[in-house]
């Protein structure tokens, strides 16, 4: 009866593979492995679409206090429930199944406005470059109080009112006054450098994935095609694919990621640093992509067909500026045109060279 009973260390529970490695030789566990990986590998190059799915199985036992760390001094069970620094000490245990769909409520609920509050504050941060709160990842006593407690409050309960749509949020956001505010900051640069009481809108350099999707645009290239197989960006021919359908290797993370600041996949990372350095302007000047982007620019029927120098100017000022040329751009234009003669190692026209100048200004840089 020992032998058969469930909790017999003779007995194999009936789960996958993956539950039960320490049953089997290495070598048997590394073939079938391997077979997996070709299965999986197969998958991928049939296309075939499938979804992950979740399905609980019998819930464990509760598991026991161990008094000093010894298994064998067992003390009080500890029911799955939720933080009781959240929910208080009226907390009650999780009864269906594992607790996860009690735990996704609990986290979800709107008697828990920490969720929220995080929520709102990660997407002020995507907006605004800094959130209203410093430390997105920490919200404790050591953490930096909120600059203004009661709007992000606001936005918590605002967010929570709409059936936590981020779309809402985001329109919020992006269609208020504070968000709409010009960067020139006049006096304010002096008394608030940090801009902590919002009375301008903070400068924000583009995300490579946003520069890279930006020269793509004003190229007329961007392939808005949603889903799909991820693809490499580096590689020639360059795809036309969004950037967030890059490619990424974490054994092998090409070296232009770290240039830009590109957020580490191996690890959580709440805000990504932000560095000027001069490969970021190397890459632009010299890299084959952006060369690409220029002469497919300066092709584009708007320049091409445009019968003065000025009218060619003013064309590319709008498809990648958004904006007409003043008369210092003309004339800076006019003389740059007049002087450059072709490059013979790109073999770049003068308005393919003009083009590319304009891709390295600030303005397509920053967000003002």
């Amino acid at each position: 009866m020992f032998l058969r009973d469930p909790r017999s260390p003779t007995v194999v529970p009936d789960t996958s593979i993956v539950n039960n490695e320490l049953f089997f030789a290495t070598s048997v566990v590394e073939e079938v492995w391997k077979l997996q990986g070709d299965v999986e590998r197969r998958l991928i190059e049939l296309g075939t679409p499938a979804a992950l799915a979740l399905a609980d199985r019998e819930p464990e036992p509760n598991p026991r206090v161990f008094k000093r760390g010894s298994p064998s001094r067992l003390g009080e069970e500890v029911p799955r429930q939720f933080l009781e620094v959240i929910s208080g000490p009226k907390r009650q245990p999780f009864k269906e199944g594992s607790g996860r769909l009690e735990l996704a409520r609990a986290i979800a609920s709107a008697d828990n406005p920490l969720t929220a509050r995080v929520m709102v504050n990660r997407i002020w941060q995507h907006h605004f470059g800094a959130g209203l709160v410093r430390t997105p990842s920490d919200y404790g006593l050591r953490a930096e109080p909120p600059s203004h407690p009661e709007l992000l409050d606001w936005l918590a309960i605002e967010f929570m009112n709409q059936g936590w749509s981020m779309k809402k949020l985001h329109r919020l956001i992006v269609t208020s006054q504070t968000y709409r505010q010009s960067s020139a900051g006049g006096e304010l640069m002096a008394t608030d450098p940090e801009n902590r009481l919002l009375g301008r809108m903070s400068r924000k350099r583009l995300s490579f994935e946003g520069l890279r999707d930006g020269l793509l645009l004003a190229a007329d290239r961007l392939d808005p095609a949603v889903g799909g197989r991820s693809v490499d960006l580096f590689k020639a021919p360059y795809t036309t694919r969004r950037s967030v359908y890059g490619f990424i290797d974490r054994q092998d993370l090409p070296n232009l990621f770290r240039v830009f600041d590109i957020a580490s996949p191996d690890q959580s990372s709440p805000r990504r640093p932000r560095t000027t350095v001069p490969q970021q302007a190397l890459f632009l000047m010299n890299s084959p992509f952006v060369v690409e982007q220029a002469q497919s620019l300066a092709a584009r029927p708007e320049v091409a067909a445009a019968e003065s120098d000025d009218a060619k100017i003013a064309a590319l000022y709008r498809l990648v500026l958004t904006r007409q040329p003043d008369t210092d751009e003309l004339v800076i234009g006019r003389q740059f045109v007049a002087t450059v003669a072709t490059n013979e190692e790109t073999k770049m026209s003068v308005w393919e060279q003009y083009a590319q100048l304009l891709l390295l200004t600030n303005e397509v840089m920053y967000v003002d």
